[in-house]
């Protein structure tokens, strides 16, 4: 597949929801989901995105884009 030529993610407009970055505490204003929330009344752990990319790199993901995020110690 190539990826170079793959049409961009559509962004969603959060800005109204407050959110801030789990890792760094940014504002996030976009993000390339709508985010629901959970039942305890929270949107979960959101992340901005350089801290996104940094920790897909870290958990062996790097910027290859796709799914899995390279953990496949788990099976």
């Amino acid at each position: 597949m190539d990826y170079q030529n793959r049409p961009q993610r559509q962004m969603h407009d959060v800005s109204a929801l407050g959110l801030k970055c789990e890792e760094c505490g940014a504002e996030i204003k976009e993000l390339p989901f709508e985010p629901t929330k959970r039942d305890d009344g929270t949107y979960g752990r959101l992340y901005c995105q350089p801290c996104n990319r940094n920790r897909r790199k870290s958990f062996g993901g790097g910027d290859r884009g796709g799914f899995g995020g390279g953990r496949r110690d788990r099976y």
